[in-house]
């Protein structure tokens, strides 16, 4: 397991390196824990920061009745929100006290909760 361990940092190094970044692995007996973060900034994400990144819904998985009223008073069409969401998953801000992404498009802005559900959503 020690030479696994150490094959494992390395490539996350050498990876961290060329990308300019700071990265560190760690294999635990639970899997591996990560941090992650800017060299030059010195800011760092945690393993928990870096978990809830990965978890962000990349599809509309249903709609509740807030949603749908805001979506038809914007004139909101689901097609136009499943866009949004395939298009900006990736740049989507989690909030953590409500346990909400937020996908901003150019003119329409989505909100999803950790099962994919939309809690709501406005034009810009």
């Amino acid at each position: 397991m020690p030479e696994f361990s150490n094959l494992l940092r390395g490539k996350v190094l050498k990876a961290g390196a060329s990308a300019g970044l700071a990265l560190a692995a760690v294999l635990t007996a639970g899997g591996a824990s990560y941090a992650a973060g800017d060299a030059q900034s010195g800011s760092f994400q945690t393993s928990d920061e870096l978990m809830v990144l990965q978890s962000a819904p990349r599809f509309i998985s249903g709609y509740s009745l807030h949603c749908a009223e805001e979506m038809a008073k914007d004139s909101i069409t689901g097609p136009e929100a499943d866009r949004v969401v395939a298009t900006k998953y990736s740049s989507a801000r989690y909030d953590r006290a409500k346990k909400t992404w937020k996908y901003t498009g150019s003119k329409v802005v989505v909100v999803l909760n950790n099962s994919g559900y939309c809690v709501t959503a406005w034009r810009r």
